[in-house]
């Protein structure tokens, strides 16, 4: 494995984290009725969804190279 790819799926491994962690806090945040902390745990959803997106984007980029 080279250290692209390497570095790609560690990407990959923290964007898992961050998205499991935010829907926890999207879990929180909706049983405490907090409409702010929706909000923030919403946007963090959407964080960990893009940043899982753009790591499988350069994992296939340098496949293709």
């Amino acid at each position: 494995m080279n250290f692209k790819k390497a570095r790609g799926l560690l990407g990959l491994v923290g964007s898992v984290f961050g998205a499991v962690s935010a829907v926890q806090g999207f879990r929180n945040a909706r049983k405490d009725k907090d409409k702010l902390l929706l909000v923030n745990a919403s946007a963090s959803i959407l964080v960990a969804i893009t940043g899982v997106l753009l790591t499988i984007r350069s994992i296939r980029k340098d496949e293709l190279k």
